[in-house]
């Protein structure tokens, strides 16, 4: 049901029906844009500041219009919130760095010594991995940590940092060069 934009807003809001159809098209909109808890919540605020706000609708946008535009205001927040986020928790960082330098290579080596060589060649290497990512602005380091470390992908990583894929790629870029 599209409401016609001379319709009321608490005449629309108290229709369930309507409701009902708005918050489906609000919830297909947040999931093309947010992970699915996100998207539910985010829909759920916006249905909540629309009947908190509706008193102050003044009708000079469609109510679809209006919903939308209060539901992107709710997304930014999110993302906003997310960047402001760390976006893993130091100690998972530190649980794959261990995970990466128990390789099945080191595992396999029947020999002790070779054993004690391996492990002392995996250890100076993330060392030194972690003495050049110090230097490194602090979002570049997220970012190369998030692809390259916790394997996640460009776009995954991007989101959680609240960057365009394009800038997630130059942050990639410069952390390999650096």
């Amino acid at each position: 049901m599209n409401p016609h934009p001379a319709v009321d807003a608490r005449t629309l809001l108290d229709d369930p029906a309507a409701v009902s159809a708005l918050r489906s098209r609000l919830l297909r909109y947040a999931m093309r844009n947010l992970a699915e808890a996100d998207a539910e919540d985010v829909t759920q605020e916006t249905l909540l500041a629309l009947l908190a706000a509706v008193d102050r609708y003044r009708g000079t946008a469609h109510v679809d219009t209006y919903a939308h535009a209060v539901l992107r205001h709710k997304t930014i927040d999110v993302y906003r919130a997310h960047a402001r986020e760390l976006p893993f928790a130091p100690e998972a960082l530190e649980a794959a760095i261990e995970q990466a330098s128990e390789s099945a290579d080191l595992q396999r080596a029947n020999d002790p010594a070779e054993r004690i060589d391996a492990r002392h060649r995996k250890d100076r290497f993330w060392l030194t991995l972690r003495e050049c990512l110090r230097g490194l602005p602090e979002r570049t380091r997220v970012m190369f940590e998030l692809r390259e470390v916790l394997g996640l992908d460009l776009t995954l990583a991007c989101r959680q940092l609240g960057i365009t894929c394009n800038h997630g790629g130059v942050l990639t870029h410069r952390a390999r060069a650096h």
